[in-house]
């Protein structure tokens, strides 16, 4: 944050999106900044950080989980909705990440439906905003076509205008709003890494990532 801080960086809500892009961005240095799950430790290490040098950001959620230990594995304790509630106020803006986190190409279409929908409903019930942005669980399935297809069908039909994917690379305009690709940031990159990635030069990464998942697919079909 400091370095986007000192290159002059603004960050904007994912809903601000189509007004950045209809009026401009003057120096282009624009950023949305996302984090899936909904950690407890956001609170305690993510939020002062984002508050001490100027910057908001979207919070994706998994409603069934909230107040939970994650898993037995990542023993990561998920906030509760008076952390979310508190958060909030303080300008942090929340989404969905499904009902019960799922890997969604392995559901029913209906039960797809639920994990966007019921979800929905609840962070809007919880924290009494709109929730018009959903964070795709897991690698999204873009080696699927079909399935993207019908997983934004619902989407649009559960009211959803934004959505995030696993897909790497930056948002271009005429992009799909609800299929847009993400840049991951690990504790690994250093200041040249996180300029390259800011920059573009890090989204060539996205076409070995689909062919792998296409490697893998054809692993499963056989």
């Amino acid at each position: 944050m400091k370095f986007l801080r000192e290159r002059a960086y603004s960050s904007v809500g994912i809903s601000e999106l189509p007004s950045v892009i209809k009026n401009g961005s003057g120096s282009g240095r624009v950023v949305i900044i996302t984090f899936d799950d909904g950690y407890r430790d956001f609170c305690d290490n993510a939020f002062p950080i984002l508050e001490k040098y100027g910057f908001k950001a979207t919070v994706f959620l998994s409603t069934a989980l909230m107040g939970s230990k994650r898993s037995a594995l990542l023993g990561k304790e998920i906030m509760d909705w008076s952390d979310a509630s508190q958060l909030q106020k303080e300008g942090i803006i929340f989404g969905s990440h499904t009902v019960n986190h799922r890997l969604l190409r392995k559901l029913t279409l209906k039960d797809v439906e639920y994990e966007l929908r019921i979800s929905k409903e609840e962070i809007e019930y919880r924290l009494g905003k709109f929730v018009d942005s959903f964070s795709y669980p897991y690698a999204f399935p873009e080696e699927h076509p079909l399935f993207v297809k019908k997983y934004m069908d619902i989407l649009s039909k559960c009211g959803y205008m934004f959505g995030v994917t696993t897909i790497i690379g930056r948002y271009h305009i005429g992009d799909n709003l609800l299929a847009m690709k993400r840049i991951p940031i690990n504790d690994y990159d250093d200041p040249a890494l996180f300029q390259a990635k800011l920059q573009g030069n890090y989204d060539w990464v996205h076409m070995p990532q689909y062919v792998r998942k296409k490697c893998i697919g054809w692993v499963e079909n056989e």
